[in-house]
This record gives C-alpha cells, structure tokens and sequence, in this order.
C-alpha cells in the first residue's frame, strides 16, 4: 500500500489553512460532507460537547486529513454508517487506553504507522494536537487526547478505505 507522502500532508495543510473566505471553507466543508457523510458525521457528532476552539481545531483537522487521502488516492467510496459505528466499537477497548496516552504509547503507534500504515499523516496529529506550543486556543489534555482519538480513528478508516481501493503491488 502507498503510504501519503510528506509532501501531499503539506500541500493539504497549505491548502486548507490558506482558506480565508467563509464561503470557500463552507465549500471544503459541504465536499467533506459529500464524500464522507457517515464518517464526517460521527466526526462531528464526537466532538460536539468540546469547546469552541477544540471543535474548530478538529474540524480543521479533519478537512486536512481528508483532502490528503483524497490527493493520494482518488476515489474513496464513502464508508457507511453501520461501518462507521461497528468499526468504532471495534475499536473502542485500544481508544480507552489513548485515555493515558504518553510517550511511549505515541512512539509504538509511530512504529506500527511506519510498518503498515500513514507515519507522515500520524506525525500530523501528533504535532499539532501534543507538539505545537503556539497552538491557539490552548486546548485541555482531555480535549487533546480525545481530537486524538477522533483523528486516528477518522484516518485508520480513510486507510482501510485507501487499502480496498489500492491493489498491494506484486513482487517478483
């Protein structure tokens, strides 16, 4: 499987944080709700009771997310509702120990990410929700740890979805 390239995670970050007009952010925001709108959904529904600045720092997140996936990959299908929910059930028990999540916990998950998954779309989050000093609004380690777990189920989804699309190369 490709794995996003640095590059696609910094044109996406470019690209959506450059949004000034309200007017083109709602565009981005109506075509993340057109590809997506199980998953963009449950997205929002999760961080609905967070605060202003928590909300807005995940949303953001989720069109940059989104949109790298979308320039590396293509055509996506839409992941379902019933998917949506089994998949988090699924993966609830590994979420709640994100509930303690420290050092050691986000170098395993950037070693497993490197082995067979996105390690420049999981360094994304990392740094922006543990790494960014300037990151305004300052956020609470609750609300941290919870965008965290929103994104990385968010992305693992986009993955799974990238992976039904994209045919494993064959070697000789």
């Amino acid at each position: 499987m490709q794995k996003i390239p640095f590059q696609v995670v910094q044109n996406s970050i470019d690209k959506i944080c450059s949004i000034t007009e309200e007017s083109d952010l709602e565009k981005a925001s109506e075509h993340l709700f057109e590809v997506q709108p199980d998953l963009g959904g449950f997205f929002m529904e999760f961080i609905e009771d967070m605060s202003e600045g928590a909300q807005d720092l995940g949303f953001m997140m989720a069109l940059i997310l989104n949109r790298s996936f979308e320039d590396q990959y293509q055509s996506l299908r839409a992941m379902t509702e019933d998917e949506v929910v089994q998949r988090f059930e699924k993966n609830e028990a590994e979420f709640e120990k994100y509930l303690q999540i420290n050092d050691d916990m986000i170098a395993d998950l950037q070693e497993k990410a490197a082995a067979g998954g996105q390690p420049e779309i999981l360094n994304y989050i990392i740094e922006e929700l543990f790494m960014s000093p300037e990151l305004e609004p300052s956020l609470d380690a609750n609300e941290q740890v919870h965008l965290f777990i929103i994104c990385k189920f968010f992305v693992d989804c986009l993955n799974d979805l990238a992976t039904e699309t994209t045919p494993e190369m064959i070697r000789h």
